[in-house]
């Protein structure tokens, strides 16, 4: 939106220091519009808006048709929120400034910032038409607002059509490699970012981002390398030792995983998540003493993060002390009205899972029970109800966990999967079957391979059923995704 003023210090030294005097001698200086310009530019660098408000409005005083000055009239009236008074003067100007860049890019910016994203970007490509030898800078600026609005494609589209015009500029690719991870397109993404990295190989953000590329793409052992080289250049790159811990413990190299949370914990003590990470890395390792000390000092910091809460009761689950377990549930509990169905539930569940281990059915039941009402979507909650049923009754079966359960879970949608298993392996009626089936495709996607695992007969069923067969097959397409 304006040129730095830090590319011709003196000259913008002298004239911040001509208007400071103007302001503390209450005496009005003239300026010329070039040295208005760099002020403005100084203070806006500075995020000291008044200022760059009081030099422009003295600017307009002495040059009332100076339409550079107007534009960045109308950066003020954007810091400002004042949107409609920036777009009035914009569109203005726009009929005696048609072939100015810097009002289609700063019009763009108010339309984006307005919510109206097809005329900023119709805007946009209008202005590019008349950069010219600024044209790398105007879409730099134009790439950074899109992306600010998650406008992704936009700008991957603006770039990909000019890439053997920019593919020597690092920052443009940046912007576009970043628009294509976060349209999930992780190859292409990595594709970019390796053109990054042939310009400046001594980038540590693009060895960073490229190893995220290389977690997203499944290739750790790459993606550790990645990191390395990141944290040759720039030791302290936190994010770098954070992500690289990740990649660690996802390939169960805990010990490995423990030091680079320990070292990225090192620069900032009140990292939670990492504080957390350490935790679970101690506990796998078989540590619960220095697990449970992470994970108070973690939850001291973040008493929200109810994932790490989860993982703070698991470890008393698996250490087998169902009552120390319970506790820790209690203390999240606390800020119930705080959580999702998804994390309430979870709660619920892992205090059912806690009184099995004290053989005190009936609560097991009643909070598999209240787990699956309170996520109605989630099929583990009744999956695990129902397995508690059978093993305490071998002769338990399924159209008995229906006569019993109907009543309370009839308008839980992930009862739907165990109506269409009770209809496809009990009554037999196909069409009952598909039907029930399709509206838990539809209320409760993402469970239909948890319902097989649990009645693997149903894949059989589904080989002389194509529309059984195509239900499964889309449900698995949408879990992959």
């Amino acid at each position: 939106m304006f040129e730095s003023w830090s590319a011709h210090f003196n000259e913008v030294k002298e004239a911040v220091e001509r208007f400071e005097k103007m302001e503390y001698t209450g005496k009005e200086f003239f300026f010329d519009v070039h040295s208005i310009e760099n002020i403005f530019d100084f203070y806006i660098d500075k995020l000291q808006y008044n200022k760059a408000e009081r030099i422009i409005t003295i600017g307009i005083k002495q040059h009332p048709d100076a339409s550079t000055l107007k534009v960045k009239q109308a950066i003020i009236f954007i810091e400002k929120g004042r949107l409609a008074k920036a777009c009035a003067l914009l569109e203005n100007l726009l009929l005696i400034e048609k072939s100015n860049p810097e009002v289609y890019l700063n019009l763009g910016y108010v339309y984006l910032r307005d919510g109206q994203n097809d005329r900023a970007k119709a805007t946009f490509e209008e202005g590019l038409k008349f950069a010219f030898n600024e044209e790398q800078e105007i879409l730099l600026d134009v790439a950074l607002y899109l992306n600010q609005f998650k406008e992704y494609s936009a700008t991957i589209d603006i770039l990909g059509i000019r890439y053997e015009e920019i593919k020597e500029n690092e920052n443009l690719l940046f912007e576009m490699a970043f628009a294509l991870d976060k349209i999930g397109e992780d190859q292409m993404s990595y594709n970019v970012y390796q053109d990054v990295l042939n310009i400046n190989p001594f980038s540590d953000n693009a060895w960073y981002n490229t190893g995220i590329c290389y977690v997203k793409l499944g290739n750790l052992d790459k993606a550790n390398e990645a990191f390395d080289f990141c944290l040759a250049l720039n030791p302290d790159h936190t994010q770098a030792l954070f992500n690289k811990g990740n990649s660690l413990a996802q390939q169960n190299k805990y010990r490995q995983a423990l030091d680079s949370y320990l070292e990225c914990v090192s620069y900032d003590l009140q990292q939670s998540k990492c504080l957390h990470y350490i935790a679970d890395c101690w506990n796998q390792l078989g540590n619960s003493s220095d697990a449970i000390k992470f994970y108070e000092l973690a939850v001291d910091i973040d008493f929200m993060d109810f994932n790490m809460w989860e993982s703070y009761s698991l470890l008393f689950l698996e250490n087998m002390d169902p009552e120390a377990c319970r506790k820790v549930v209690d203390r999240a509990m606390a800020e119930k009205e705080l959580m999702s169905d998804d994390e309430l539930s979870s709660f619920f569940h892992i205090r059912a899972q806690s009184y099995i281990l004290e053989e005190k059915w009936d609560l097991s039941r009643k909070f598999f029970k209240k787990a699956a009402l309170s996520n109605r979507r989630d099929l583990k909650h009744l999956i695990a109800l129902f397995k508690l049923n059978l093993a305490l009754n071998p002769e338990y079966n399924l159209e008995l966990f229906i006569d019993e359960y109907s009543d309370d879970f009839m308008e839980t949608a992930s009862f739907q999967y165990f109506l269409a298993a009770y209809h496809l392996l009990i009554t037999e009626n196909m069409d009952n079957g598909i039907h029930h089936m399709s509206e838990a495709v539809i209320y409760a996607s993402g469970y239909a391979q948890d319902l097989t695992d649990s009645f693997p007969e149903i894949n059989e069923i589904a080989k002389n059923n194509q529309k059984l067969a195509d239900l499964l097959q889309m449900e698995k397409e949408d879990s992959d995704e």
